[in-house]
């Protein structure tokens, strides 16, 4: 690595916690949705689903309000929608929240109002499905829009996140199932299927995304940072091991259970792992370069 390019520190783990419980929230909302259209035999996988959703973008916001120190920082954030990221990203997840708490409140608590009403229940939920995809995405572009890091500036993290985010969301409609009484047959054991696709997906996207970082010296600096450097162990075993390769394997051997902890733990991990592997672009004026201060 290059002496003068310096990782950044001022975004740790309340950052990584509010990425990584936005895209779980938005992953989960998706599931249940998804199960609500599919039949009455998904009943229970669609509550667990769309009752995850807000609650779990909520306590993400919390984090990131803590991270932010002051609640005026989270509303000046929406101000000006028409030429900041930042500001319609705060916007679509708003309006997630939103749409996400109604459809709590009229179906599974306090009221009753949605269910009898299937066509307006679905409704409402594949208007909370865009801003959830809008959400889970968001989760990428918002490092790429925050800070100038090449490790960031790419649409391949986006599309990571996004991946992970669908992912660990059945993850924890999986897990919760289980753990609610559910059998292992059924839909956890088709949701546990379609998660071994959503890992070898991820795979595949992150290599890519990692391979990806030949452009610049200071994207390269963050690939050696990730995979030889401070931060690789937490990529080969949070996130390689713990948070793909285990749950891939458990998935086929139907440990339902075990996988989905091991998959939603990585995918706490990735988005640490994403953030401290960013490197400031060193100031160049000529022929010199002066690396950024550690911030």
């Amino acid at each position: 690595m290059m002496p003068d390019l310096k990782a950044q520190s001022k975004w740790g783990w309340l950052v990584a916690a509010y990425l990584f419980l936005a895209g779980l929230g938005g992953g989960a909302y998706v599931t249940g949705v998804a199960a609500d259209i599919v039949g009455e035999d998904w009943a229970a996988v669609s509550r667990i689903g769309v009752s995850l959703g807000f609650p779990c973008v909520l306590i993400g916001c919390v984090f990131l309000l803590l991270d932010l120190g002051s609640p005026a920082n989270f509303w000046r954030a929406a101000m000006r929608p028409n030429t900041s990221w930042i500001a319609r990203g705060t916007i679509v997840i708003s309006v997630f929240m939103i749409v996400g708490a109604i459809h709590i409140a009229w179906w599974l608590w306090p009221f009753n109002a949605l269910a009898d009403a299937v066509g307006t229940r679905r409704v409402i939920g594949v208007i909370g499905v865009v801003f959830a995809f809008g959400t889970m995405i968001y989760t990428g572009i918002l490092l790429a829009a925050a800070r100038p890091i090449a490790f960031w500036s790419t649409a391949m993290l986006p599309l990571l996140f996004l991946v992970s985010a669908l992912s660990t969301g059945m993850m924890a409609v999986i897990l919760l199932a289980l753990l609610a009484g559910e059998s292992h047959s059924g839909p956890v054991a088709l949701l546990a299927r379609i998660d071994v696709a959503l890992i070898i997906l991820e795979i595949f996207v992150l290599a890519f995304y990692l391979q990806a970082t030949h452009r610049v010296a200071e994207s390269r600096a963050s690939a050696e940072l990730v995979l030889r450097g401070s931060v690789a162990p937490l990529f080969w075993w949070g996130v390689a091991l713990l948070g793909l390769i285990a749950p891939l394997v458990l998935d086929v051997f139907n440990f339902a259970m075990l996988a989905s902890i091991c998959g939603i733990i990585g995918g706490l991990c990735l988005r640490q792992v994403v953030l401290s592997g960013g490197i400031h672009a060193p100031l160049r004026a000529g022929r010199f370069e002066v690396g950024l201060p550690i911030v």
